[in-house]
């Protein structure tokens, strides 16, 4: 059993067709063996987001974005709460120019010492001199 910290731009990938989506499927399927993934409270609704514009910009029926979020919802994620991050998603956000979305999911790898996955260079390489481990999803093949 692992445990990973997985970011907004695998999540997404898991609903919405893009570069990494055959290994974020991959990624998904270790669930089933057990697996862990930990997000914060907000990548959620930043997956939310996403989907919206989906529909608002790129035509995707209203009707199957509800049914991507009762699938986003059904996935069994391990939800932590910012509130005890937000100091160090700061730091981590002034050190590395870096917004506080991205740096919160750096400050839970830290916290936790889960290694993080994520496709998002300028999170990637502020995690990498954070000292946070980083798996590629790259790594996920079948």
């Amino acid at each position: 059993m692992n445990n990973y910290i997985i970011d907004a731009s695998i999540v997404i990938q898991r609903f919405i067709q893009q570069e990494y989506t055959p290994q974020v499927r991959m990624l998904f399927n270790r669930l089933l063996k057990g697996d862990r993934f930990y997000i914060p409270e907000f990548c959620l609704l930043e997956c939310t987001n996403v989907i919206w514009k989906q529909v608002r910009f790129y035509g995707l029926p209203e009707e199957q974005a509800q049914l991507l979020i009762l699938d986003l919802q059904s996935i069994p994620f391990n939800i932590a709460s910012v509130n005890y991050l937000l100091s160090s998603a700061l730091d981590i956000g002034l050190t590395h120019q870096l917004a506080i979305y991205d740096s919160l999911y750096i400050a839970l790898a830290l916290q936790l010492d889960y290694p993080l996955i994520t496709v998002d260079d300028r999170q990637l390489n502020a995690a990498i001199n954070c000292g946070v481990t980083l798996i590629p999803i790259t790594d996920f093949t079948e």
